[in-house]
């Protein structure tokens, strides 16, 4: 067996479990692969955190140094464990001498980075209630998850897993490097059961490193004590309530397929299974068929009550301003570790800021954008995450880069956008500006003069559209990674090492796109666009394939999903494969967009996958003329219809499962909720004109996209 150093964590929040908690640490203690080290982290509590410090000799005994709750417990531990593996066990818990020894056996595979075990029940009274039914013979019953303990579906030899139980599960140290640690906003707190922190944590495992194993291996065996308060109908009621809550936020954060996956299985299989065994218990008139009938009912329904008020439920609010006047609003960085209170806001020449878009960052890594009201010139800030945000690759080879910017009309913004680039930091970058409206046919003297003294490549392609732009300067490019930046786009320090890392993690993965947020919201147009098009509420890493994104109906139409294309990463070879950016959409042709969405969707049908990361920002110049702003939604309206008539005249069979998703996306328009709050009147008049605008945009789709190609086919520039 590999030799690993082991850290044994025990999390307890109640002096009401001091026996149990003693005989916990007991057990840890006496184990025949001896750990390295053994945590006892006391939730809240100093009376308990004194007795334990003074009975506990030879155990780092701590308090909970994040917010109150397990997960806070749990990540307070795993930022001071010093062992390979780190090993988690409850406080009513004790450990078979082997429990380690069984659990390390199960890493001897490198890609398996957790490994979990067996939880099994010890009884108030030595004997089963009949409210938690179970086969005969059967240690484990269908319900005794209810109790924290393994149940009846679970499987019965070593086997890779969704996710662990709580009460016995370990994770390799560098597994909480790549997914981050336990989400502070589920699991339990006190007495209240809720959970599945566990749950999502190894959900956001498997999709930060898609190749890791999560294995369950039975023989690694603890011994769980359930209280008589547990085996009552009311906490089956409040247990099953819990779950569900817990279920609902968990697919708001990785998504119904994935956190539903192993629960639809057993609705589908191990409940009938049950329901029809207890049935036949109550036919022979035994009673315990009953209690088993109504337990299973009692428990099932619960948490199906619970998942569908966790669904119905607003999203959980990060700080919004409760009553924002529409006007200016500050933009502001700020790391967590260092961030102060108060964030002093500058002084307006006219009028003054009513709020700020805070991007809050842990060194290279993004925890959140916030929206804080302005209050006497300051912002105050709220208590801000220390945990340190999931990094996809600690050390990693970094590839070559080519960066591609086309422009037109806006050519000071792309010499901005490419001296942004070089000086973001990156070790090995090629920088190419694609002149799409060159002065003279042999290019513009000033550009080329501008981008040459940057030490970049200046590239002229006369025939006009981004598309045709972005696929010269992907021609001319060096490298096995090619970055499409818009000219009003500028890249922030460490863009490039947050994308290629991506890259470097996954080679399935096609393209990467960023977070890109405004430069700047000092107009009305800048605010309406962020509201109606921004990316600052995309903070969270996403995988989008078949798989991953199975939940959303408008898949593979949705844009929001995928992320900005105009500031996207592809990798060459499955750029070339699709063929590039279609020459008929974006801007400079008749449709005006479309073409950033077609190559997702071109990407998706070939099976291919898109990450999105959060670490990479960007920001971007909105448009802050009121005109302009009106134009380019037309202007969205117009590509997207666009996109998709040409995706039905690629793909015919496409058609059905475009008018499929028609409702659902003309709802998704109608009705989507902008981040940003408006309350003055003639800016929510101005936000419905964006909207019909762009509606309207939709009816041209068709015309414009046969202007185009009879531009194209004419040679017209």
């Amino acid at each position: 067996m590999t030799s690993f150093d082991t850290t044994v964590v025990i999390c307890a929040y109640t002096e009401e479990r001091w026996d149990d908690l003693t005989a916990a640490v007991a057990s840890a203690r006496d184990q025949s692969a001896p750990p390295r080290e053994i945590i006892v982290v006391i939730d809240h509590n100093p009376e308990l955190e004194r007795r334990a410090a003074a009975e506990f000799v030879g155990v780092t005994v701590v308090p909970n140094a994040g917010r109150r709750g397990l997960s806070g417990a749990r990540n307070t531990a795993v930022g001071l464990a010093k062992g390979d593996v780190i090993a988690f066990l409850d406080d009513d818990a004790e450990a078979a001498p082997d429990w380690l020894e069984q659990l390390l056996a199960g890493y001897r595979d490198r890609d398996v980075l957790a490994v979990g075990g067996s939880a099994r029940p010890r009884w108030p009274d030595g004997r089963r209630p009949a409210k938690l039914p179970a086969g005969r013979g059967s240690v484990h019953g269908e319900l005794d998850w209810v109790v924290g303990c393994t149940y009846t579906g679970q499987p019965t030899a070593e086997a890779p897993v969704r996710n662990l139980m709580g009460c016995n599960m370990s994770f390799r140290r560098e597994a909480f490097t790549l997914a981050g640690l336990f989400s502070e906003d589920l699991g339990r707190i006190g007495r209240t059961p809720l959970g599945c922190e566990e749950t999502e944590l190894c959900i956001r495992l498997r999709q930060a490193s898609p190749g890791a194993r999560i294995v369950f291996r039975p023989q690694a065996v603890v011994r769980h004590r359930v209280t008589p308060e547990r085996t009552t109908w009311a906490y089956l009621r409040r247990r099953g309530w819990g779950e569900g809550l817990s279920k609902a936020y968990v697919s708001r954060l990785v998504g119904s397929e994935a956190a539903l996956s192993t629960e639809r299985d057993y609705l589908s299989r191990t409940i009938p299974a049950a329901v029809v065994r207890e049935f036949g218990w109550l036919a022979l008139f035994r009673t315990s068929g009953a209690a088993g009938v109504l337990g299973l009912v009692t428990v099932v329904s619960s948490t199906a009550a619970g998942y569908l008020r966790g669904k119905a439920q607003i999203r959980p609010a990060r700080p919004r301003p409760s009553s924002l006047v529409h006007g200016p609003i500050h933009i502001a960085t700020v790391d967590a570790r260092t961030a102060p209170e108060e964030l002093p806001v500058p002084h307006r020449p006219v009028g003054h800021y009513r709020a700020a878009q805070v991007l809050v960052r842990d060194g290279d890594r993004t925890l959140d954008v916030l929206l804080l009201p302005v209050e006497r010139g300051v912002v105050r800030l709220p208590k801000l995450a220390t945990a340190p945000a999931p990094r996809r690759r600690p050390e990693f080879t970094r590839p070559p880069v080519s960066v591609v910017i086309p422009t037109a009309y806006r050519k000071r913004q792309a010499v901005a956008s490419a001296r942004a680039a070089l000086a973001a930091g990156y070790p090995d970058l090629e920088v190419i500006v694609v002149d799409n409206l060159p002065r003279l046919p042999e290019g513009d003297d000033w550009l080329r003069g501008e981008v040459e003294a940057l030490g970049a490549r200046y590239v002229v392609e006369p025939r006009k559209g981004v598309s045709i732009a972005r696929n010269t300067g992907a021609r001319v490019a060096s490298h096995g990674l090619i970055a499409f930046v818009d000219e009003n786009i500028t890249v922030e320090p460490g863009w490039f090492d947050a994308v290629t890392e991506e890259f470097a993690a996954d080679p399935a993965v096609g393209c990467v796109t960023s977070l890109v947020l405004p430069a700047s919201l000092e107009t009305d147009a800048e605010v309406l666009f962020e509201r109606l098009k921004g990316y600052s509420n995309s903070v969270r890493w996403q995988r989008i394939d078949r798989d991953t994104a199975r939940e959303d109906p408008l898949y593979p139409l949705s844009m929001a999903r995928y992320g900005p294309g105009s500031c996207a990463t592809w990798r060459r070879e499955v750029f070339e494969e699709l063929g590039g950016f279609d020459p008929l959409l974006g801007a400079g042709t008749p449709t005006m967009a479309g073409e950033d969405l077609d190559l997702f969707v071109r990407l998706a049908y070939a099976g291919g996958a898109v990450v999105h990361t959060p670490h990479a920002v960007a920001r971007h110049i909105h448009r802050a003329d009121w005109l302009e702003l009106r134009e380019r939604m037309r202007g969205y309206g117009v590509g997207l219809a666009a996109m998709l008539v040409l995706s039905v005249r690629r793909r015919p069979v496409s058609a059905f499962s475009i008018l499929r998703r028609v409702p659902r996306g003309a709802a998704r328009l109608a009705s989507r909720t902008p981040e940003l709050p408006l309350s003055d009147r003639a800016a929510r008049s101005r936000l419905r004109q964006l909207r019909r605008d762009e509606r309207l945009g939709l009816l041209g789709g068709a015309a414009a996209l046969m202007r185009a190609r009879g531009e194209a086919g004419t040679g017209r520039r």
